[in-house]
């Protein structure tokens, strides 16, 4: 009891320590993704979450889930888990409009491979609930991650990486742009309170079954964004610009939430079901 206690005293505090540091989409985006996903599961499953993030209550369920979902991004320069950098995006070259792993990811560290792979860990309940746990924390972030246009991105740039922009007189990276700049600064602009769309996402909704091909056509549509909307035309980003991919950051949200939640009732599902006895 004690450990558990101390383990998610460390998450939530490793969280508020390094949220203004966070990648993906910024913790908000991250956020937001985790509770409308939650929104939708299965009653059985929700349980099931409960269970695995030891939440006691629904109402502890939000702060637990908000917690490993963006711990993933708190975690990403401490020395034992570098080599996790590369699961949270996934480099396609120019030419290409199609995922294709053995050349965009031959050694299974990229976000598509590592979705399936924490996937296939989630759905073994026999794994001890830590590593459960942090298999729920990374499918979440990682799913939320893939839904970002610049994370499907090109190799020659880095995502974005190494495009300068300016917005609003500050100078970015294309990437930071997409990442937190935006979500950072278009909800509180407008006035927008940042979960009210959750209201909208009806209970249980989801629908499953996932298939693990999925997430190639995940890949691929991000990617395409990347190509179609992500540059703008001059490396000052005007107004509408910014606009154009606000809206496109907010219907990727809710494409990610749907889809983490159509994911998560169909790997939990089994855990659920009556065991037989023999």
């Amino acid at each position: 009891m004690k450990f558990r206690t101390f383990f998610w005293q460390a998450l939530i505090a490793a969280w508020f320590l390094h949220v203004a540091e966070a990648h993906g989409w910024g913790a908000a985006g991250h956020d937001w993704i985790a509770q409308a996903a939650l929104r939708q599961l299965q009653p059985d499953v929700r349980a099931g979450v409960m269970e695995i993030l030891g939440a006691p209550s629904e109402e502890r369920l939000a702060s637990k889930a908000r917690a490993s979902c963006i711990w993933p991004d708190t975690i990403r320069d401490q020395p034992q888990w570098t080599w996790s950098a590369p699961q949270h995006y996934v480099n396609l070259p120019r030419h290409s409009q199609r995922y294709d792993r053995q050349r965009d990811c031959p050694d299974g560290r990229c976000a598509p491979e590592a979705i399936l792979k924490y996937a296939a860990s989630l759905a073994q309940p026999e794994l001890d609930r830590i590593r459960r746990r942090q298999a729920f924390g990374w499918l979440c972030h990682l799913v939320a991650d893939l839904h970002q246009p610049l994370h499907a991105g090109f190799r020659d740039d880095r995502g974005g990486n190494r495009i300068e922009v300016q917005y609003r007189g500050e100078r970015y990276n294309l990437h930071q742009f997409w990442d937190g700049v935006l979500a950072d600064v278009r909800p509180q602009e407008r006035g927008e309170e940042a979960f009210a769309g959750l209201r909208s996402v009806p209970l249980g909704s989801a629908t499953p079954p996932w298939k693990p091909d999925h997430v190639r056509d995940w890949t691929e549509e991000s990617h395409a964004l990347a190509i179609e909307a992500a540059y703008p035309d001059d490396r000052t980003i005007d107004e509408p610009f910014a606009d154009a991919s606000w809206q496109i950051t907010r219907r990727q949200w809710q494409r990610a939430a749907d889809r983490l939640a159509s994911m998560l009732n169909t790997i939990l599902a089994a855990d659920s079901k009556p065991r037989r006895q023999d």
